[in-house]
């Protein structure tokens, strides 16, 4: 599902939006497919099956037609199963089950094959493109990122595990690291996971998941005193993670505590290792003078005891630091010099407190102040009716809001100065049991602004800038990636992504509404 993206929320990377929304699924026909019976439960999923098979399967035999150069072969039997295989796979990506298991037809391979695509997934890397890009870059490192680098793969080569954290503020390079360790370990045909804890990290990464994704922690996790991973040892993840060499957990400071101690039960489970981790070798980056877990309803002291600092796990952690500014230091830019001691000043608690009032006092250079909403929108989106083509300027800049009042009337002014028509999109909103139409009127639902979701009368124009609110099959479109609208047809949106290690690729949004204008 998405939203427009051109002002979003501090919090939620997106707007908060109504349950009876449009829901515009972000993946092929095969993806949808397996999303459909995995998590919708159809309840005959073999006549959907069916129904749609030959559609599903067209991919595969337009791509044995140009290979044996025959365009009179039809659809097999054969083909059939590789489309069944097809589906499992994202069946196990998605929730780790197997299509017998959502009551479907089992494909004709071996268990073992089956279980073993996870493992697949994380050694199909082009050891030769890593080992050049190893190469090329370890020499661009600087003293700091350098002693980083060689004390992690001095641990990696140890094999002695441990527990270590990444303290890498903004602009100090800790993405170019932690890219550069991943790429050293798969170039040597070994086993580095890629996490973070949330979508938009996530896609920075070469092969990056989002923790929960990947590790299936519950959540519910303010609710449970001891959580553990849904991971068992004959699973894809099990079988991987006792193999793995390496996790990396991005943006770590977001997590909440319970998530770490839940990986580090579960890794002892598998591992059959008493030791921390299961003697696997751990790395956690981020910032803490950023966002911390966000607990719902929670005071300040609920979220930093839900902070991984509060753990009894952070005793054994080991702790790096990226301080040099690589942005300020490339730039040469003495106003962001300026502005970046601000922030770490702010973050590290130097700027005074006024007793009285438990506020702080910002300088007058540290930031700008508008007088109205339209000079901060020319001020961020200058011209913007000549440069929302360019996709670079495009991801480059965003307006925050606290509330979404807010953002819809940031989004409305912002697209108005757009050239094109709108088109609407509005959710489903019928009632199918006739007897609760007096209960839940039309009306009312379009009324409704549910966190999550979309709001009903979604309003879009050709290059407006949208956001990922919800996908279940990351990682090439993630909670949060922004992307800019390059077509409007009636139930259908193509759009380009315009931030992650997947700028530039087009994809296409499946729009299920009552209708479209």
């Amino acid at each position: 599902m998405s939203t427009i993206g051109f002002a979003g929320e501090r919090f939620s990377l997106g707007f908060n939006t109504c349950r009876f929304s449009c829901f515009i699924k972000c993946v092929p026909i095969r993806t949808l497919f397996a999303i459909i019976i995995t998590t919708c439960f159809p309840s005959q999923p073999i006549q959907l099956w069916n129904k749609y098979k030959d559609a599903i399967c067209e991919d595969i035999l337009h791509r044995l037609r140009i290979q044996t150069n025959n365009p009179d072969i039809q659809i097999t039997d054969e083909i059939y199963n590789e489309e069944l295989i097809l589906i499992e796979d994202q069946c196990l990506t998605i929730a780790n089950k197997l299509l017998i298991e959502v009551g479907m037809i089992a494909p004709n391979r071996s268990m073992h094959d089956a279980f073993n695509q996870e493992l697949n997934r994380e050694l199909q890397y082009n050891v030769d493109t890593l080992q050049e890009f190893v190469r090329n870059n370890v020499p661009l490192l600087n003293e700091q990122q350098k002693q980083v680098y060689k004390t992690l793969m001095q641990a990696v080569d140890n094999n002695t595990g441990g527990l270590f954290f990444l303290d890498a503020p903004g602009g100090t390079g800790k993405t170019f690291v932690i890219s550069l360790i991943l790429a050293t370990i798969r170039s040597r045909c070994d086993i580095a996971l890629a996490l973070a804890s949330s979508g938009i990290a996530a896609t920075l990464l070469d092969g990056g998941r989002t923790a929960h994704s990947a590790l299936k922690l519950p959540l519910n996790l303010n609710t449970i005193d001891t959580p553990t991973c849904n991971i068992s040892r004959s699973s894809a993840m099990g079988k991987l993670l006792m193999q793995c060499k390496l996790i990396v957990w991005d943006e770590c400071t977001m997590a909440h505590k319970k998530s770490l101690e839940a990986l580090n039960f579960t890794l002892k489970d598998l591992r059959r290792n008493n030791n921390i981790f299961g003697g696997l070798m751990i790395l956690l980056a981020g910032d803490f003078r950023q966002t911390l877990p966000v607990v719902p309803r929670g005071t300040p002291a609920d979220e930093l005891n839900a902070c991984l600092k509060a753990s009894p796990l952070w005793n054994n952690v080991k702790t790096l630091s990226l301080t040099a500014n690589m942005r300020v230091q490339l730039q040469n830019d003495q106003s962001a010099a300026q502005f970046s001691k601000q922030l770490l000043d702010l973050g590290n608690g130097k700027v005074p407190v006024d007793a009285t009032s438990g506020l702080i006092t910002l300088t007058n250079d540290f930031c700008r102040f508008v007088d109205t909403q339209l000079v901060l929108i020319e001020n961020v989106f200058p011209n913007i009716s000549e440069n929302y083509k360019n996709y670079a300027w495009l991801s480059q800049r965003a307006i925050l809001a606290a509330k979404n009042n807010d953002v819809h009337a940031l989004n409305f002014t912002i697209q108005s100065k757009i050239a094109g028509d709108l088109v609407t999109y509005k959710s489903v909103d019928s009632i199918t049991n006739p007897d609760d139409v007096v209960n839940y009127p039309t009306e009312f639902l379009n009324s409704l602004e549910i966190p999550g979701f979309a709001p009903h009368n979604l309003q879009l124009k050709v290059g407006t800038v949208i956001l990922i609110l919800r996908n279940l099959n990351p990682p090439r479109l993630c909670n949060g990636t922004r992307l800019s609208v390059k077509r409007l047809m009636p139930n259908l949106i193509e759009a380009t992504i315009i931030n992650g290690k997947y700028a530039g690729e087009n994809v296409c949004i499946l729009s299920n509404t009552n209708d479209s204008d």
